[in-house]
This record gives C-alpha cells, structure tokens and sequence, in this order.
C-alpha cells in the first residue's frame, strides 16, 4: 500500500512541477484533499448544487459530496510564481473545523507551523484523527526562493465521510452532463435515428407529444449501425442494444427511459450505479420509432454519467490529423470511463 502510494506520490510531484511554472497568482492555487480537487462541492442526484459542502446539513433531499475517508488526509497545491526556476522552500499549513477560524489564519486542529521542505504534494496532517461526517477547512501558504512568503490561499472546505480509516482513498460522486444530438435523420415516415456523436454510458429523456391517437413509440439504444439502422442484434459481443415500449400521455410530456437490468452491469465484477444515479446503458445512437410529430433536437436529451471532469485542463493540437484523433478518443475514454474505476 504504502510502495505504491509513494510511487504515485512522486509521480504526481513531477506533474505538480510543471503547473509551478504556470500559476500567475500571488498565492497557491489549486487545493486538493487526498488528490481529490472538488471537495466544497455538493451534488444532488448527479447535477452541481449551489450548496457548500459546509451547509449540506441544512438540506431537505439528499445530496452527494466528495467524501474524505481518511482520518489523516493528504493536502496537495500548486506553488505560486512565474519566474523560471521558481521552487518551494517552506510551507505553512493550517486545519480548522469551523470556517471563520481557517478564514482569520487560525489553525485550531492544526497549524504545522513553518515547514522548511518544496514538498507540496500529499502532505499529511498530522492533528488529531478527524471525525465522521464533519466539514473541515483548510488553507496554506509557501515561500519561494525567487518571491519569498506568498498570501495565504483561498480557504478549502471538505467533509469526512460517514466511515474513517488511517488511510482510504476518497469517494467521488458520480455526475451527469446534458448532451443534444449531433444529428437526427428521419429514414422512415414515423421514425427518425438520432446521433449523439459519441458512444457515452448514460440515460435518455424524451419530451414528446401526442393528439391522444397515437398512444405508444418504440425507443431502440444502441451502440452500432447496420444498414442505417441501429444494429438490433449484436449477438455475444461486447456491443450494446435495448428496446423500451414508451406509452404517450395526451399532450406534451417528458418521458425518463428507465433503463433496464444488464447481466453484465449487475454480475460479481461489475461497478454498480449508485441510488441517486440508477442504472446506465453505454449508447450513441437512438431510434424512435412510431413518433408522426416532428422531433427537435432539444426534445431529446443524453444525461451522460461520469467523474468530474475539466474539459479544459488538458490540450494537444498538431499537423498531424491522425494523432489529433487519437489524442481525442484517448481523453474522451478517460471521461466516459472515470465513473468505473478505469484510469488511463
């Protein structure tokens, strides 16, 4: 456990490194809690809430968090400063458990004090072991040998999960982004194909309406085409295909596909969805069938479940066509899969 935590440790330094170089603020940016970045954050049901971390007691439903399960955490940031050759000297860090402390500079669970070291990775808090299911705060500031002593950083919350250890690594909840189709085609007078571009694990909403005549559609998920239809039989492959009978309500109405039990989402091995996300269906297309309306591209909805993810904190572009493509299944992979476990 250890070996392979120092391994990861020391990689994750190299990588802190080069985001030294390129942080502009007067103070250090970037604060995570055992590697995990969004722990302020709050969740409902896979969608962002307006609710700190620190407030989430004071919600009616349930929400999700990023829950910390260690009882003596890791900090990590990134080192202030844009000249070349700026590294860390020295360090102070401070824990509270309430915010107006951490805010005031006051480390009341732990103020390490002024640590001579250029660690800013994976540095342990050595207070007492936190407790279950509080918030905590948090801040740092550094010395630098080409700027000396930084501001101190923004203040970090998070919160413990309902079970500790020594060490475990923290919870992520899983959340869903909204995605509109690439391309809707109808290739028979009552059917239209819907393309989401990409191939995602998630479900479907559908707003569609109806005269009262027309009282049932067929929905087809799939992952294949054959013949400009979505492939109905993929046989013992890995390849993916559902069909759901959709009875319609008189009216317009918003309909949630329930996606049904798998084998091979339900079997020994397999990630199982929490509660508040359900089951998901790796899908990229989508086909109607028996719908006479005209279908809009916003009446038809991809709720994809994933980590969170940064779109932005990563680029690569060059002259060569076929490496830009992979450079792009490669980091969308690692999206669509980061809710399994699967890192690349």
């Amino acid at each position: 456990m250890y070996t392979l935590l120092n391994r990861f440790t020391l990689l994750a330094s190299f990588a802190f490194s080069a985001f030294c170089l390129q942080a502009s603020d007067k103070k250090p940016s970037g604060l995570m809690t055992d590697l995990v970045e969004h722990t302020g954050r709050t969740w409902q049901n896979g969608f962002a809430s307006n609710l700190p971390v620190w407030q989430i007691d004071e919600a009616i439903e349930p929400l999700q968090y990023a829950a910390i399960r260690s009882t003596h955490p890791a900090f990590s940031w990134i080192v202030p400063g844009e000249s070349q050759g700026t590294r860390q000297t020295a360090y102070r860090l401070i824990v509270a458990d309430n915010r107006e402390d951490a805010i005031s500079g006051k480390g009341n669970l732990w103020d390490s004090g002024e640590v001579e070291s250029g660690q800013s990775v994976a540095v342990r808090y050595a207070g007492k072991a936190l407790e279950p299911g509080k918030p905590y705060f948090w801040r740092v500031k550094t010395v630098t040998n080409t700027e000396g002593e930084s501001e101190w950083s923004e203040v970090k919350a998070f919160r413990t999960a309902s079970r500790l250890s020594g060490y475990e690594t923290a919870y992520y909840p899983q959340v869903k982004t909204m995605e509109f189709p690439a391309g809707i085609k109808k290739i028979n007078p009552g059917t239209y194909l819907v393309d989401f571009g990409r191939d995602a694990f998630g479900q479907l909403v559908l707003t569609l309406a109806s005269d009262g005549r027309q009282d049932s559609v067929i929905v087809h998920l799939g992952e294949c085409l054959e013949g400009g239809r979505i492939l109905r039989d993929p046989g013992k492959s890995t390849i993916r295909y559902h069909r759901y009978p959709l009875a319609l309500l008189k009216g317009t109405n918003t309909y949630r596909i329930k996606i049904g039990k798998d084998k091979r989402n339900t079997g020994p091995a397999a990630v199982l969805m929490p509660e508040y996300i359900g089951e998901v269906l790796p899908f990229r297309y989508c086909e109607i069938e028996g719908y006479e309306a005209v279908l809009s591209p916003a009446a038809i909805v991809r709720e994809t479940v994933h980590y969170p993810f940064d779109e932005t904190a990563s680029s690569f572009r060059c002259s060569n066509d076929t490496l830009n493509q992979i450079w792009e299944l490669c980091k969308y992979s690692v999206r669509a899969t980061s809710f399994l476990g699967v890192y690349v």
